[in-house]
C-alpha cells in the first residue's frame, strides 16, 4: 500500500466549505461519545455501530431544526463565532458515517485493551481531518475533486470548482484509492490517499552484490561501508528552531494564563490564537526538518544499490524507559529511530532490496568483528572499542555497523 500525502490550494469557499465539514464532523464525534459514554456510566451493554448510526440519522434532523431556531436574530459572525452557520445537511453525509465508525471503533479498541480511554475532540486542535468517499473523488494530473467541497450543477462552472494541487503528477489517475482523507494542520490543507500495490507498478532498481549493515544512534546513523550520518540535532536550523519553539512555547503558557484570569475562552482570545499559529509554524518546520533528514538518510544508503540490508530490531519505548540520563532520553526523542526503520523497511520492499533484521537483544557493540570476543563492561561513554583478547581498536559504531553485517551474511 502507498500513502500520498499532497497539499492542497483550496479557494476562499472551498476553504470555507473544508472548515465547516471539519467542524461539524467535531460535533458529530462528540455528540456520539456522549451518547455511547452514557451506557457505559450506566454499566449497560453499548449499541451495534449500525444502531448508533440509525440514532445519529434521527438526531441530527432534530439538530438541525433546533439549530434553524437558534441563529434567529444572529449575525454571519456571530453563527460563525458560535459555530451555527452550518447544518448537517450541508455536509458530506460519508464523512459524518465515518466519523461516528472512528468513534465507535475508538471504545472498541479500549474494550480490548489497545488503546487508553478515548476522549472528546476539540475544536482549536492542531491537525483535523474527515473521511472522502473513494468513489466520489475524482483526481486529474493538477486538481482534485471532492463531494460537497468543489461541485457545480453548471457545466461551465465544473472546472473552476477543482481544487488545485500543489505537486503535479504527484497522485496516480484511473486507480482505486483507499480511505482518503482531507487534513488541516493549522492553516494547510493536505490531501491524504492510499494506492494498492497491486494496481500501482513497483520501481525495482539492479541491485549488487554488497550487504550494507546500518548501527543506529543518537549521534549518527553508520554504515558497515563507514558511512556515517549525523543526527538531525547536529543540524544548525533544527536546533535554531527548536530554540525559538520552546521560547514562543512559554509564550504561548502566559497568554493562555492571562485568558483564563479574565475569564475569557481560547475560542474568544485572539492573542492566544495569533501566538499559537506562530509557535505552530516552528513546530510544522522541527517536524519537515526531520523528515527531510530521514529521507536523506535512506535515499543514500539506498543509491548504494545493496542486495541487502541488515539493521536492528530497537525497542524503542524499552531504550527511553531503562536510560536513567536524562540526556540519552532527550536523544531518543528527538531522533525517530522507530520511523527511520520503519521507512528504511517499506522503502526497501519498494525497490526490491533485501531486509534483514537482528536480534533486539543481539550485542552489536559489545562483541568485536574479527575474534568475536565479547566485551561485557562496555560503557555507553566508550565511543572506541578496544578488544583486550585481538588489540582491536575501532570506533564503536563502526564496529558494531560490521558485526550487523556479519548477522546478515550468515542468516541469509
Amino acid at each position: 500500500m502507498y500513502t500520498y500525502k499532497v497539499m492542497i490550494h483550496p479557494n476562499n469557499k472551498q476553504m470555507t466549505k473544508i472548515r465547516r465539514t471539519l467542524n461539524k464532523c467535531i460535533e458529530c464525534n462528540n455528540i456520539v461519545y456522549d451518547y455511547i459514554d452514557s451506557f457505559i456510566k450506566n454499566n449497560e451493554k453499548i449499541p451495534s455501530c449500525s444502531e448508533v448510526r440509525k440514532w445519529f440519522t434521527v438526531q441530527k434532523g432534530i439538530l438541525d431544526n433546533e439549530l434553524i431556531e437558534k441563529r434567529k436574530g444572529l449575525t454571519k459572525k456571530e453563527m460563525i463565532s458560535n459555530h451555527l452557520d452550518t447544518l448537517f445537511y450541508d455536509v458530506s453525509n460519508d464523512a459524518l458515517k465515518q466519523e461516528i465508525k472512528d468513534t465507535y471503533n475508538s471504545f472498541i479498541r479500549y474494550f480490548k485493551k489497545l488503546s487508553k480511554y478515548p476522549v472528546m475532540k476539540k475544536y482549536n486542535n492542531y491537525k483535523k481531518s474527515f473521511y472522502v468517499d473513494p468513489y466520489k473523488i475524482d483526481f486529474s494530473d493538477k486538481k482534485v475533486r471532492l463531494e460537497k467541497i468543489a461541485n457545480n450543477q453548471k457545466q461551465n462552472r465544473q472546472v473552476l470548482n477543482y481544487i488545485n494541487l500543489a505537486e503535479k503528477d504527484r497522485i496516480p489517475t484511473n486507480v482505486k484509492y483507499y480511505n482518503p482523507r482531507v487534513v488541516l494542520e493549522e492553516t494547510r490543507f493536505y490531501i491524504v490517499v492510499g494506492i494498492d500495490d497491486t494496481n500501482y507498478p513497483k520501481k525495482k532498481i539492479v541491485t549488487t552484490n554488497n550487504i550494507i549493515g546500518v548501527d543506529i544512534n543518537i549521534k549518527s546513523v553508520v554504515t558497515s561501508d563507514n558511512d556515517v550520518y549525523k543526527s538531525v540535532t547536529s543540524n544548525k536550523k533544527y536546533m535554531k528552531a527548536l530554540k525559538t519553539e520552546k521560547r514562543l512555547q512559554k509564550k504561548l503558557a502566559r497568554k493562555y494564563i492571562k485568558a483564563k484570569e479574565l475569564n475569557k475562552s481560547l475560542r474568544e482570545s485572539k492573542n492566544y490564537k495569533k501566538q499559537r499559529k506562530i509557535k505552530n509554524k516552528y513546530t510544522r518546520r522541527i517536524n519537515n526538518l526531520k523528515e527531510a533528514h530521514i529521507d536523506y538518510v535512506i535515499t543514500s544508503i539506498i543509491n548504494k544499490k545493496p542486495k541487502t540490508i541488515c539493521i536492528e530490531d530497537l525497542d524503542v519505548k524499552e531504550m527511553q524507559e531503562s536510560k536513567d540520563n536524562k540526556y540519552v532520553r532527550k536523544g531518543i526523542q528527538q531522533n525517530p529511530f522507530r520511523k527511520l526503520l520503519t521507512r528504511l523497511t517499506d522503502r526497501c520492499q519498494k525497490v526490491g532490496v533485501n531486509i534483514v533484521k537482528a536480534d533486539k537483544y543481539y550485542a552489536s557493540s559489545k562483541t568485536c568483528n574479527i575474534c568475536g570476543y565479547k566485551k561485557i563492561d562496555l560503557k555507553l561513554s566508550d565511543r572506541t572499542f578496544i578488544c583486550p583478547n585481538c588489540r582491536l581498536e575501532i570506533n564503536r559504531d563502526y564496529n558494531a555497523a560490521i558485526n550487523i553485517k556479519k548477522y546478515a551474511i550468515i542468516n541469509n
